[in-house]
Parts: structure tokens; sequence; C-alpha cells
């Protein structure tokens, strides 16, 4: 498996990969639109990463940072093709972002997520995410009831 950053030729697996994990559980949001149809704007020009799982060339994994600053960064539209969930791809995908964070002085990735992602909480907990105080107020998503920060 190689992790590559973002190549607008994968932008659309970029939405596709989310859009599963997105349909199986919640409903999809009107962000969640604007931000998988323009990657581009929404995440890379405003100083943001995409970055690609790809096994024997074929996109299987991706996953964002979108820039709130320079010192925070928002690990977004995380995602692992069903046939390949359980290989490891999510936690290589995520130790390579944070290693990229980390290599940029980024002081602190947050993320918004949902209990009922039993796995993806689990991963994020073993990476040293740890639980913080979420404000509904202030929250990217409907569907959020747990945000996660990790410290660099």
């Amino acid at each position: 498996m190689k992790i590559v950053e973002f190549d607008p030729e994968y932008a659309d697996q970029f939405k596709r990969l989310n859009l599963v994990w997105l349909e199986r559980y919640f409903l999809v949001e009107p962000i969640d639109i604007e931000v998988l149809s323009n990657p581009e704007e929404t995440i890379i020009k405003p100083g943001g990463m995409i970055f690609f799982a790809l096994l024997d060339g074929a996109v299987v994994g991706t996953c964002a940072l979108i820039r709130h600053n320079d010192d925070f960064f928002e690990l977004s539209k995380m995602a692992v093709a069903d046939n390949h969930q359980g290989q490891g791809i999510g936690t290589q995908l995520l130790m390579h972002v944070i290693a990229w964070a980390r290599s940029r002085s980024i002081k602190t990735l947050f993320l918004e997520t949902n209990t009922v992602l039993e796995r993806a909480v689990r991963l994020y907990q073993r990476a040293g995410f740890r639980e913080t105080a979420l404000d509904s107020s202030n929250s990217h998503y409907g569907r959020t009831n747990l945000k996660m920060e990790l410290n660099l």
C-alpha cells in the first residue's frame, strides 16, 4: 500500500468512498455535498490536504485535514473501501496523516464523529485522540455527538 497526497485525478474517489459510509449511517448534509463535490476549493486551497491510500494503483482509503488556522486542523472524511476494511489501512492512513501534521508543526488535530461509528472511535482513541467538550452550537454536522482532539 502507498499513501499519496491530493491529486485531482482522485477527487471522485474521495467523494465515492465517503458517500458510502455517510449514506449507510446518516443523512448526507449540505456541508458534506459541498466538501465532497469541491475538495480543491474547500480543503486544498485553504491550506488543508487530502490523502489517498492506494493498493495496486486503486484508491482504497482516504482522509482529509481541513485547516482552521495554522495550529488547528480538522481530521475529516476518513473512509476505507468496504472490501478493504480490517486490513490496517485506516490505521496506516491515520498514522501518516498525524506524521504529516507533526512535520508541519500543527499543534492540534480535532475531529467530530458519532459514537455509532464504534470502530472509527476506537481507531482514534488508539492513535491518542481524547474526548473533549462538544459545543453542539459550534458543530459542523447535525450527526456529531462526539468531539475528540489530539495534541501533537
